[in-house]
């Protein structure tokens, strides 16, 4: 009889597992879990940012260049590329450029356009996007040096990135 309570108490060959351990498994397999699905989540998040981040600049590069390509025209006030684009939800706040120039009313009409763009769902690329271009007289007024701001913004969440360009033109 005591032989019988002995093995009774202290197994020899114990098989299989405790429910504890089962459930002290489940509980680091759930919070690792959540760990993975929480960077998923983070990964999404950075990756859009940098496509609108990618986005804003080039929409800043291409106007920088739109306005080294008329610069001629752009080295004499009053300056032609001087406005803002407001797209907040569509563009149709800013102020438009106060010129004749054909070539700069262009930009401006194609720049708003572009900074207005939707993807296929109909979200906006760069939701609430402000874009804005200013020109300044830079130097001796006889080298026509301009200097030209082009600056584009955008919501995302609470914060409100923005990129900003400076480039000097010069008529050739």
């Amino acid at each position: 009889m005591k032989r019988f309570l002995d093995s009774a108490r202290r197994p020899e060959n114990q098989k299989g597992f405790t429910l504890v351990e089962v459930m002290f498994a489940l509980v680091y397999l759930s919070v690792g879990l959540l760990a993975i699905a929480a960077m998923q989540n983070i990964a999404l998040s950075r990756n859009n940012d940098a496509k609108r981040m990618s986005i804003a600049t080039s929409l800043a590069v291409e106007m920088t260049e739109r306005v080294r390509f008329n610069s001629p025209n752009n080295s004499t006030a009053p300056y032609p590329y001087n406005f803002s684009v407001s797209c907040s939800p569509a563009c149709t706040g800013g102020t438009a450029p106060t010129t004749t120039d054909v070539t700069a009313l262009g930009d401006y009409n194609q720049w708003r356009a572009h900074l207005a763009a939707t993807d296929p769902a109909g979200a906006a690329l760069l939701p609430s996007a402000t874009g804005t271009v200013t020109s300044a007289a830079l130097g001796p007024a006889a080298l026509g040096q301009v200097l030209v701001t082009v600056t584009v913004s955008w919501t995302a969440g609470i914060r409100t990135p923005t990129i900003t360009l400076n480039t000097v033109v010069a008529p050739l």
